[in-house]
């Protein structure tokens, strides 16, 4: 109960400074309209002997027409004080007194009744223009709550769209040909074998590898454009994520609720890339994504660590792949020269090594 008043204060301010600028902002019209209407009416009085009409219905009739009926009675306050601060007229001969109270009283009373009367229309207009303004907020509010959720349907019915596709389909076979062209696959197909295998064992159309370089977990491999995962950016040093992955070699899952906070929504699962000769070194981080934990089957985390599994064995690939990257960065960038790198490529078709440029294998790598 306590704590209330002071977590409603940040939200508070914004709204005091702008009342306080508001106010500030109708002072600074009214002294500006009145002060020139003054001068003015001053300097024509020594300049014109025809009094009428009046300059004070000027500052009177725009207050009233742009800030409403409390502006407008203000102004035409400050008109009446403003016409008789110098004193009342004298009375004329042969005038009565009744006479002469209407003749001091007719344009204040002028001034009053047309404050009261379009002073209250023009309020009506700004209280409804002050509703539909709310109306369109929440309908924005309403519409942006609508398309999230149909986008998070969608994502949903795509995901078991492929569970049930997987589950009616799958096979040993199936696995194991997807196994076979993973290893087998050349560098201008190994993303889309390697995305082939990953939706198969896990069912998730997004996934991300990232490599250790320095501190830092770069993003070395990614499906398409259309399939993108949200941890697409480098991880440094000293972010929880990067500390479990690389330090504690954790397997991270979003269906654990500290695993969920550290992964913040950007992958379903995450462990790290280990190769077979040194499997207590970390080279890297495997991440799957595109789904929501609640839709996915009961063994999903035995299938992300037979993946995982899978992916280490190709750290070799990986890292060679990050080198080709290095590579091509630095003839991209004018550091390299024009001969073609000593890179030696392990072919498909046979056991000799091939040698390309950087530049022609990262054309047909395409790995981002």
């Amino acid at each position: 109960m306590n704590e209330s008043p002071v977590a409603g204060l940040p939200s508070a301010l914004p709204q005091r400074r702008w009342q306080m600028f508001a106010t500030l902002r109708l002072v600074l019209e009214f002294a500006l309209l009145f002060t020139g209407t003054v001068v003015a009416k001053e300097v024509l009085a020594s300049t014109v002997t025809v009094s009428y009409p009046n300059l004070l219905w000027l500052p009177v009739a725009v207050l009233t027409l742009q800030n409403g009926l409390a502006s407008a009675l203000a102004a035409a306050i400050i008109a009446t004080t403003l016409q008789y601060a110098s004193g009342l007229p004298p009375q004329l001969l042969g005038e009565d007194i009744y006479s002469y109270i209407g003749r001091i009283a007719a344009e204040p009373i002028a001034w009053t009744c047309f404050a009261l009367i379009f002073g209250h229309i023009r309020s009506r207009q700004i209280a409804h223009a002050a509703g539909l303004e709310t109306q369109l907020a929440e309908r924005n509010e309403q519409c942006a709550a609508v398309a999230e959720l149909c986008d998070d349907l969608r994502r949903r019915v795509e995901v078991l769209e492929r569970q049930i596709a997987a589950a009616g389909q799958l096979s040993n076979a199936d696995m194991a040909q997807a196994i076979i062209e993973l290893h087998h696959a050349r560098w201008d197909d190994f993303t889309d074998r390697l995305r082939r295998f990953v939706v198969l064992m896990t069912g998730c159309p997004e996934f991300a590898i990232h490599l250790l370089r320095a501190d830092t977990l770069a993003l070395a491999l990614q499906p398409a454009d259309d399939q993108r995962p949200r941890m697409a950016g480098p991880i440094s040093r000293g972010d929880p994520l990067f500390e479990a992955i690389v330090k504690d070699r954790r397997i991270l899952s979003a269906r654990r609720p500290a695993d969920s906070t550290i992964l913040a929504g950007g992958a379903v699962m995450a462990g790290p890339i280990s190769p077979d000769m040194s499997p207590e070194d970390v080279i890297g981080m495997f991440s799957i994504g595109g789904a929501s934990p609640e839709d996915c089957s009961d063994d999903f985390e035995r299938r992300f660590s037979l993946a995982l599994a899978e992916v280490s064995r190709l750290a070799a690939h990986l890292m060679l792949i990050e080198r080709w990257q290095a590579a091509a960065a630095g003839i991209s960038n004018g550091h390299g020269g024009t001969e073609e790198a000593e890179i030696s490529l392990p072919d498909a078709g046979g056991d000799e090594p091939r040698k390309n440029p950087p530049v022609a294998l990262a054309r047909q790598v395409a790995l981002q």
